[in-house]
């Protein structure tokens, strides 16, 4: 026999299994919470890293792509078309139609016949026009294909113009944001041209690394001043280049000259202008013998034989004018 107070502790003892399942799918819930936090912590930890991986890569590593030349001569070569003359297809079809309608019994009992003559010439107006318009499409597909056989012929003559208008067209300099700010070109009276780049400062290179701890969290330090200056040293040496890179893809010309400037302060004057900080002579040959994607810009830069003025501890200094302009050429 179950009496009242035995009835009672049953409920107490069934309350507090319920409050220990409440608290134990809580103390889960928790717990699960808090792990999702830590993923996303640990996630965000290793985006950040890998976003200043891909920082440092593109500010050092600009110079690392495939070096493939445009076949100029081939362009140049192509043989011209002719503007092509009307061609009446739409419309002969139309006036076929009309020409050969014959109303049937339908048409002539209930008086349709004049409703669809109006109909059959209208049909011809629309077809004139379609017939314009492919015409006027064809003469322009001829005129573009005319008109990249003569640019073809302009730039291998290395008109200025036409150069200009090639490396805006078919470079990737403008969609380098971590490489120069803008460019410049001479050309000289013997048919050399130099490439005069804008690059970037000194205030532009980061100055916090991020690393990825055992524990999984992100460490954020202060990058030492000597390293912020080899960064910017590697930025300067990749960006001349892939300045060189570029233009030597898009241009028809067996080298170019670049030479990368920067705003420095000058002792004389106490003001920040900008000023030579790298001088190199970039050949066609000299790109076919090295592997870009697997060295260091610096290192391209000795062994063509560029000129800077840079030390660990000071940074760049400008170059002199015999350093980066020994003929008087620019």
């Amino acid at each position: 026999m179950v009496t009242y107070r035995q009835a009672s502790r049953g409920v107490m003892r069934t309350m507090r299994a319920i409050d220990r399942g409440a608290k134990r799918a809580q103390r889960q819930r928790l717990a699960h919470e808090k792990a999702a936090q830590k993923l996303e912590m640990l996630e965000a930890a290793a985006d950040a890293v890998a976003e200043y991986e891909e920082m440092i890569e593109a500010l050092t590593g600009s110079h690392r792509v495939s070096f493939s030349r445009i076949d100029w001569a081939t362009r140049a070569c192509a043989p011209q078309k002719s503007i092509p003359g009307r061609v009446d297809v739409n419309e002969n079809v139309a006036r076929e139609a009309l020409r050969s309608y014959r109303p049937g019994w339908f048409a002539k009992t209930f008086g349709l016949e004049s409703g669809q003559r109006q109909k059959l010439e209208r049909a011809i107006e629309t077809a004139i026009a379609s017939d314009d318009q492919a015409l006027a499409d064809s003469i322009a597909k001829v005129k573009a294909y005319n008109d990249d056989i003569a640019f073809a012929k302009r730039v291998i003559a290395l008109q200025p113009d036409a150069v200009t208008t090639a490396l805006n067209r078919f470079s990737a300099l403008d969609d380098l944001p971590f490489c120069i700010e803008g460019l410049d070109l001479f050309h000289h009276e013997d048919g050399r041209i130099v490439a005069l780049a804008d690059g970037l400062e000194l205030e532009d290179m980061p100055t916090q690394s991020i690393t990825l701890l055992q524990s999984g969290k992100a460490s954020i330090k202060a990058i030492p001043k000597g390293r912020i200056q080899e960064i910017y040293r590697e930025n300067i040496c990749s960006s001349g280049l892939r300045v060189a890179i570029e233009f030597l893809q898009v241009v028809p010309v067996d080298a170019v000259e670049v030479v990368v400037h920067g705003d420095l302060l000058d002792p004389s004057t106490g003001h920040i202008e900008s000023q030579p900080l790298l001088h190199v002579k970039v050949s066609v040959q000299a790109l076919d013998q090295v592997n870009l994607k697997w060295t260091e810009a610096t290192a391209v830069i000795e062994r063509l034989g560029g000129h800077m003025n840079w030390s660990k501890k000071d940074g760049f200094k400008p170059l002199s004018v015999e350093q980066f302009n020994p003929e008087g050429m620019i």
